[in-house]
């Protein structure tokens, strides 16, 4: 037993003795990786998103005596978007819009319709897009003025072209930074409608931004029509844009082919400045005036502010924006048109119509 326990000793011993030279022979582990940072938050491949707009409005004076004393409620434009990413080159929007009855006389139900149905193809700083697409020149300065919600720009409210066209577009950036832009569209020349002709329209368009806040655009389209009624537009726009303002002066020209009474050519011209201040965080003026040089046809039938078509024009209106909380804008203004002598000697009545607009979006 003594002998026994001698040993067991003597081994417990030897291993103490022999824990230095083990741990210093250990190979130390290795220090654990650092934790990699986290992932940025990818965006959605698709979105949905919309707006809204309408007024409170009142026809003070208008040269159509049955509209005098007009007052309601209108949704004037009302957009559910549906916008997704199918890959890095490769992204689609459909689009549906929805107005209420705008022409004084129909009471129907607000039918939604197809404003937007596009696929874009984009190959370094240039993209082609297939579909219903906006037209460039409303698009440009629908954007550059921001304030579509209060009032649609000349092209748009003149009936010069449509906002929307069905058919190729191919936009891009040239030069270095990418400041000169251009856009060549071909399209049926019917809008969101169906085609119902052979006939097309050839639209283009350059505009460069300037470091310090100037913008120059030209434009010019044919509009190709039966029967020899070819349109065809020049349009040129210089707008300044800074912090605090922005302000835009745009003239544009259009013939439009047997037009005339008699089956001579019609010109149009007009002129149109604008301006828009921010005199706080929450509040902003605007205003613009249009000179049109010419009485313009068909424009008695234009839906919430008819024009009389019997002589030439000043169009004005001044507003203040409201910002009533992110994405909610409150808009007073107040639209006016002024009309020169008719070629029978008489003078249109002058149009006032009060308004308070409400816009949001999300």
């Amino acid at each position: 037993m003594r002998c026994i326990n001698s040993g067991l000793n003597g081994l417990l011993l030897a291993l103490v003795l022999s824990l230095p030279a083990l741990a210093g022979a250990q190979t130390p582990s290795p220090p654990l990786p650092p934790a990699p940072p986290p992932k940025a938050e990818e965006a959605p491949a698709y979105k949905f998103s919309g707006l809204v707009y309408g007024d409170y409005y009142y026809f003070a004076e208008n040269h159509r005596d049955e509209l005098q004393g007009q007052s309601g409620f209108w949704i004037r434009r009302m957009y559910f978007t549906y916008d997704q990413v199918m890959s890095k080159s490769l992204s689609l929007r459909v689009r549906l819009e929805m107005n209420s009855k705008g022409d004084f006389k129909s009471t129907g139900v607000n039918t939604p319709y197809i404003k937007d149905l596009w696929l874009k193809w984009v190959f370094g700083a240039q993209s082609l897009t297939f579909g219903i697409a906006p037209t460039a020149n409303i698009d440009f300065i629908d954007t550059f003025q921001g304030y579509r919600s209060v009032e649609k720009s000349p092209f748009d409210l003149y009936r010069w072209d449509t906002s929307r066209d069905l058919g190729l577009l191919l936009q891009g950036g040239l030069g270095k930074e990418k400041r000169t832009r251009y856009s060549i569209q071909l399209g049926n020349g019917s809008g969101t409608g169906s085609e119902v002709n052979p006939n097309k329209s050839v639209r283009g368009q350059i505009l460069h931004s300037f470091a310090g806040g100037l913008v120059l655009e030209g434009y010019a389209d044919w509009q190709d029509g039966p029967n020899g009624l070819d349109v065809s537009t020049l349009e040129a726009c210089a707008g300044w844009q800074e912090k605090t303002w922005r302000a835009s002066l745009q003239y544009g020209h259009q013939e439009r082919r047997q037009a005339a009474t008699g089956g001579g050519d019609l010109s149009l011209n007009f002129l149109s400045a604008f301006a828009a201040v921010q005199v706080s965080p929450r509040v902003t003026v605007l205003g613009r005036v249009d000179r049109n040089f010419d009485p313009i046809p068909n424009v008695e039938t234009i839906d919430y502010l008819p024009f009389s078509d019997a002589a030439k024009s000043v169009f004005g209106l001044v507003g203040v924006d409201v910002t009533l909380f992110k994405n909610v804008h409150l808009i007073p203004n107040v639209e006016m048109t002024a009309y020169g002598e008719a070629k029978d000697g008489t003078t249109p009545g002058t149009d006032l119509v009060p308004r308070v607009t409400l816009f949001f979006s999300w």
